[in-house]
């Protein structure tokens, strides 16, 4: 079989053969290492049941392993969020800004605007009053 069985002492439980005359005569069984010298754990399985169990442990250490990297991943994932939640206000106060620096600078260019009207007005104002003055 190749695999090692423990008895609930976790010691390797000894294969043995049923010798009892009956149904089970001559079928295999794992049993407690201590069997018959000292107190046992209890521990029986026949071999047919340790080959399920093993399969069954198996199953489970996959499935452990899975929800290991299920937890890693789930805990990168928490660290990206968070490092965009961050990423994310930065950017929102600096959206701000920039509509504060807009702003201003619409007020500049509506002033300055507004200067070379009056500065257009006052040329053509005073191109205008020439003109009258050359035509008198």
């Amino acid at each position: 079989m190749g695999q090692q069985v423990l008895c609930y002492h976790n010691q390797i439980a000894p294969l043995r053969t049923v010798k009892y005359d009956g149904p089970t005569k001559g079928k295999r069984f794992y049993g407690c290492s201590y069997w018959p010298e000292h107190r046992t754990c209890g521990f029986f399985k026949w071999v047919d049941e340790i080959d399920e169990v093993g399969e069954l442990q198996m199953l489970l250490q996959q499935k452990d392993s899975k929800i290991a990297e299920l937890q890693q991943e789930m805990e990168e994932m928490k660290q990206k969020v968070k490092r965009l939640k961050a990423k994310k206000e930065k950017l929102q106060d600096e959206v701000g800004e920039m509509g504060v620096a807009t702003t201003e600078t619409l007020f500049e260019m509506k002033e300055n605007s507004t200067d070379k009207k009056l500065m257009l007005t006052l040329v053509f104002s005073w191109a205008f009053f020439t003109l009258v003055l050359l035509m008198k």
